[in-house]
């Protein structure tokens, strides 16, 4: 490599370094992110290399290095008891038992690579809630927003519900209290709403589409919207709702589920939303949050279809070309 060429390359990674230090932002990802339920027939609207595709286009676009990358570990049996139960997660030991809770066409019973993908999978939205509340930085685990999970059982392609278990760990280890759920996936998160429903400290804030349950909570925002629901319509309801959340709250810490499921070429949602109305969806929440200095973890969500993964990456590309502290 010549002298032009290495100080192209020094200016690139310096560049880099600049966006990182200016936004404050971070990515947690792993290759076991792709090793996933939906890899061998669970789920075959998702498309299996949506995190990596996320991954990889952000560093050929040099917004980040490989160096930049954080790697979760897998969660403990001593964290997922604090959400699950035992004999629970016993059974998830058992690949047959959870190809039965995941309705998938086909699993080798001696084969658990599903249960680990959803362990490292929770590592990682720990490790981005856990740095974000220690940093206050914006990180973004590039998986993550399994809602729908109980204590007791699976629900809607969610083994672990990785939400509600990083907030334990972080109640338990870091003293958080006040929480702020901001779940805008397409579809209800009721696996954290239920688990939440008594909870006055951790605020559940959800627009999406059917409601999975109607449930009385203090603290909770739910809206459900019809098919085809618009940007304007979306984004008219968000920003009136999301600002007065605020008012009567002040959270140590906001989870965002930004789901790209709301978006018009989703293959299983019917809501109208385009690639541009997502982004400003985004950008909204990005800013309701760190314009009150708050720390903020951001998880993938739902998303569904070969152009999924453009909605995520767009978000975190403006964060890092545009975010502030």
């Amino acid at each position: 490599m010549g002298d032009k060429e290495n100080r192209k390359q020094m200016q690139v990674l310096s560049r880099i370094s600049q966006l990182f230090r200016r936004s404050r932002c971070k990515i947690v990802y792993r290759s076991e992110y792709i090793t996933a339920i939906h890899a061998r027939n669970a789920h075959r609207a998702f498309d299996v290399m949506k995190f990596k595709k996320i991954r990889d286009q952000l560093i050929r676009e040099h917004l980040i290095r490989k160096k930049d990358v954080l790697m979760p570990r897998r969660v403990s049996d001593e964290d997922l008891l604090r959400v699950h139960t035992k004999e629970y997660l016993e059974s998830l030991k058992n690949p047959i038992l959870v190809g039965q809770y995941l309705n998938l066409d086909y699993i080798n019973p001696w084969d658990d690579y599903i249960f680990e993908y959803f362990r490292y999978i929770t590592g990682g939205t720990i490790l981005a809630a856990e740095y974000a509340l220690t940093h206050n930085f914006v990180v973004f685990n590039l998986g993550g927003g399994y809602h729908h999970a109980h204590p007791d059982r699976a629900e809607g392609f969610c083994l672990i519900n990785d939400v509600a278990v990083a907030i334990e760990k972080l109640r338990a280890e870091h003293r958080l209290q006040k929480v702020l759920v901001v779940d805008l996936d397409y579809h209800q998160g009721n696996g954290v709403l239920l688990f939440y429903q008594r909870d006055p400290d951790v605020f559940t804030f959800s627009i999406h589409a059917d409601t999975w349950n109607d449930v009385e909570k203090e603290n909770n925002v739910d809206i459900e919207l019809p098919s085809h629901t618009t940007d304007e319509e979306y984004l008219s309801v968000l920003k009136t709702l999301l600002p007065a959340v605020f008012d009567r709250f002040t959270p140590e810490l906001v989870l965002y589920l930004a789901g790209s499921d709301p978006y018009e070429g989703d293959t299983l949602g019917d809501f109208d939303l385009t690639e541009e109305g997502l982004l400003e969806r985004d950008r909204f929440v990005y800013h309701q949050v760190r314009q009150r200095d708050i720390p903020l973890a951001v998880l993938a969500a739902g998303g569904y279809g070969p152009d999924s993964w453009r909605i995520y990456f767009n978000f975190i590309k403006w964060v890092i070309k545009n975010g502030r502290v």
